[in-house]
């Protein structure tokens, strides 16, 4: 390997991906793949969307502890250690009758907070060499959006929490980091992409003028999970085209 490749290689860590079946779950953890890493990839879908990655794909709800240890009990059989976590898993519960406020609330923080920690508890008493785990914030745990409190409160809880566990898990060599994208063109933001109106205000918040696209994040992902990033922990890298540094 060259200087970059060894700067940044993944060869011989093995990573557990939560929702890795598409978006920015199954982009990283292609990447990861091909920066040497052994991976499986996990989420409630029967298969993931990226081919290249199906044969590491495992159907889990990481809302349901029993299934995710289920996950990191095999990962250890096959490849003796889990050094890496990215949490990637979430939902944005849209408004609808089936559901009422606060239920969409709670819905919302158990799968995007409470089922996060739960992976992070579950999976750090497998990392017996250190490690690193990398959740997958927003731009929503910095400033306030409207209409999603139940999201934007999540992602907010996620951020503290990763400088929590970031300080609880030192003691055993864990390193805890967030990512906080912006508006990435993935399943998600689908509805506000192809509005005219709405894809252009959002253009129109940032500095670079376009969407970020699912590999927009790999390149930091790499990195805060890589041997690079040893001396960074409780941090964040935020990936959103300038949104939040912009003024008028």
């Amino acid at each position: 390997m060259n200087y970059l490749e060894t700067l940044f290689s993944l060869k011989g860590k093995t990573a557990i991906i939560t929702g890795g079946s598409k978006g920015i779950g199954a982009e990283i953890a292609l990447a990861f793949l091909n920066a040497g890493a052994n991976i499986v990839c996990v989420s409630r879908s029967n298969l993931a969307k990226k081919k290249e990655i199906n044969k590491f794909y495992k159907q889990c709800d990481i809302t349901i502890a029993k299934e995710f240890n289920a996950i990191c009990e095999y990962t250890i059989s096959r490849y003796d250690n889990i050094d890496i976590l990215v949490n990637a898993a979430g939902v944005s519960l849209p408004a609808n009758k089936s559901l009422s406020n606060i239920d969409r609330f709670k819905k919302t923080l158990d799968i995007n907070l409470t089922s996060l920690y739960q992976c992070c508890d579950i999976a750090s008493r497998h990392m017996n060499n250190g490690g690193s785990i990398l959740n997958i914030t927003s731009i929503g745990s910095i400033m306030g959006f409207p209409n999603n409190p139940g999201y934007i409160s999540s992602k907010g809880g996620v951020k503290m929490l990763t400088k929590s566990l970031a300080i609880d898990l030192s003691t055993n060599g864990i390193r805890v980091n967030n990512i906080a994208p912006g508006y990435i063109k993935t399943d998600m933001t689908k509805d506000s992409y192809e509005n005219k109106q709405m894809h252009q205000e959002r253009i129109n918040r940032m500095i670079i003028n376009r969407w970020g696209e699912v590999t927009d994040i790999i390149g930091a992902a790499i990195f805060l999970a890589s041997d690079s990033s040893s001396y960074i922990t409780g941090s964040e890298i935020v990936i959103d085209g300038g949104w939040t540094a912009k003024g008028i």
